[in-house]
């Protein structure tokens, strides 16, 4: 099976990585997300290399399901809290081929 991933990096404007992390929790839109059909993982992260930016992983089982995820009222909603406190963003998309959608063991690096 193979899946979409979706990678975003919010640039925040200084010192507004606290408003927009609570907006965003406040709007529940990580778990209306993840509630969606064809959604696989939604996570939101901080980033170690900065204080003000956020990212966003995404899986969708397909297209079709990030196209119909992108015309929901919580993608709305976030549309709205990017435009008051997001600088910049940056999209990366990726196919990852055959997902099993499983954990995958640890992995021991020498």
């Amino acid at each position: 099976m193979k899946c979409l991933f979706v990678q975003v990096r919010y640039y925040l404007k200084a010192g507004c990585r606290a408003d927009f992390y609570q907006k965003f929790r406040d709007n529940n839109i990580t778990e209306m997300s993840q509630a969606e059909e064809g959604n696989i993982d939604y996570e939101l992260y901080m980033p170690q290399d900065s204080e003000n930016d956020i990212c966003l992983l995404e899986k969708w089982k397909d297209l079709q399901s990030l196209e119909r995820h992108e015309q929901t009222l919580h993608y709305a909603i976030l549309g709205e809290l990017k435009a008051k406190y997001v600088k910049k963003v940056d999209i990366k998309k990726f196919w990852l081929e055959n997902f099993a959608g499983d954990e995958v063991e640890d992995i021991q690096l020498r």
